[in-house]
């Protein structure tokens, strides 16, 4: 069966609004896959289990040269000619049970660039050894249902407890294993 990206988005996207309307009571409740699977189940894709109980923010403006936003191990590094101003982004660690963040432009909650950026997401807070078992990965979530849009793939780097992957939008990002 073959889906192309935004045929896929739009599926993904539909089922988090189906989700976002069922938690009317605010909860995020776990996080979800495009067919319904829940990221904590014992079955396919989970997010990483990190809890954190303070919601932090760094926000920094970025020029046409580029420049780097770091918060709490985590990093964004966008390149020289990625922007077509000085744009400023915010990158925010929500109080999650996830390693999940989430990164705005000039208060968008989605942000479209010129160039690919570097996403760097650290699980260095998380003390679980079975972390090391297999590669982890970085999934684009929907900040508000917390609904599962897409695997972005990256690079498991187990020294440094990161995972680094480009993108081309901000918007919300969660590390996952499986």
């Amino acid at each position: 069966m073959y889906m192309t990206r935004n045929t896929f988005r739009f599926a993904a996207l539909s089922l988090a609004a189906v989700f976002a309307t069922s938690c009317a009571d605010g909860s995020a409740g776990p996080l979800t896959g495009p067919e319904g699977a829940s990221l904590a189940a014992s079955t396919g894709p989970t997010a990483l289990e990190c809890p954190v109980s303070t919601t932090t923010s760094k926000t920094a403006l970025i020029g046409l040269l580029g420049g780097v936003i770091e918060l709490n191990g985590h990093r964004v590094v966008i390149p020289a000619d990625a922007v077509l101003m000085p744009t400023e982004f915010t990158l925010t660690v929500p109080a999650s049970n996830y390693v999940e963040v989430d990164i705005k432009a000039a208060g968008q909650a989605h942000y479209q660039f010129r160039r690919p950026v570097s996403l760097t997401l650290s699980y260095a807070r998380c003390t679980r050894t079975n972390i090391d078992k297999e590669a982890l990965r970085i999934y684009y979530i929907d900040s508000q249902s917390k609904a599962l849009i897409d695997d972005m793939g990256g690079t498991d780097d187990k020294a440094a407890r990161t995972v680094t992957t480009g993108t081309d939008h901000f918007s919300g990002y969660v590390i996952g294993q499986g």
